[in-house]
């Protein structure tokens, strides 16, 4: 009498077994948050290897870039990637900031001189910036909650009128 109940509760628990397993896990569901309301403020997001020379744990093969879309072409020219590194050095770019890329051109201190300042101003987990087609970027670790992103986006509007004066 017992044996075909057990028999169908055993049938239940390898149906539902590896559905329950495909939950997302927690930090999961709070990356997937951060994601969503960055888009909800105008931001895309998306998965990158990280830059040459970004200091993240070796497991890290991809890294979140959150960015604001240019809404003119020409400001996503030239491509450049500025990298957070970890100490302050006279040869590099700005502070503890250095050129993974080097835009090409005009001077420098002409192209980013309001923006090295702003620079400073960033979130502290963000590892990298970068400006190409997709629009003004941050490279971060999605540590932080959703104070961060509003950070990030309003830093990223602040950067891309800095960069658009210049």
């Amino acid at each position: 009498m017992w044996l075909p109940i057990l028999i169908c509760l055993a049938a239940v628990a390898l149906l539902l077994g590896p559905v329950l397993l495909m939950q997302p896990t927690a930090s999961q569901r709070r990356e997937a948050a951060l994601r969503n309301l960055a888009m909800q403020k105008g931001l895309r997001v998306h998965l990158q290897p990280a830059p040459a020379g970004v200091d993240l744990p070796a497991r890290t093969k991809t890294v979140p870039i959150y960015c604001r879309p240019w809404t003119d072409k020409k400001s996503a020219n030239p491509a450049w990637v500025l990298i957070k590194k970890k100490y302050d050095h006279g040869l590099h770019a700005h502070g503890n900031w250095d050129w993974s890329k080097k835009p090409d051109g005009a001077s420098l201190e002409l192209r980013f001189g309001t923006f090295w300042p702003l620079l400073d101003q960033l979130p502290e987990r963000v590892v990298g910036v970068a400006n190409g087609p997709q629009g003004l970027c941050c490279y971060w670790n999605e540590l932080g909650g959703e104070e961060v992103v509003s950070e990030i986006q309003e830093w990223l509007e602040k950067a891309s009128l800095a960069l658009k004066q210049n």
